[in-house]
């Protein structure tokens, strides 16, 4: 018998916050957004500390890790159409995909 947990429902309603935020730094203003969520455990909606989380897209790749609450945030992603995943040994992985990031918007997925 496994002690894997599942993460089926890790980055989604169980606890994904997803927000696209603007730079602060004048340079990249307009420019660029983020994303940020807190990470889960499916069954028992426990925080997965030090999980691994990795956003990707065609134009740019970024790797993270949760805080002891689970939660991660990016800063300075090109707008594109990102996949979000997280994995942590013990747990299955879990992606979802299909986030948009745009420019200077703030955008919840719960």
């Amino acid at each position: 018998m496994t002690t894997r947990q599942s993460f089926s429902r890790l980055l989604g309603a169980a606890g994904l916050v997803f927000a696209v935020a603007s730079q602060t730094s004048g340079a990249l203003a307009g420019t660029s957004g983020g994303v940020a969520g807190i990470v889960t455990n499916s069954q028992n909606g426990t925080p997965v500390a030090n999980a691994t989380v990795r956003i990707s897209s065609p134009s740019q790749t970024v790797t993270t890790k949760t805080d002891s609450k689970g939660h991660f945030i990016v800063f300075a992603l090109q707008p594109d159409s990102y996949n979000v995943t997280a994995v942590k040994e013990g747990y299955d992985a879990h992606s979802v995909t299909g986030y948009e990031v745009q420019a200077d918007q703030t955008q919840q997925v719960d």
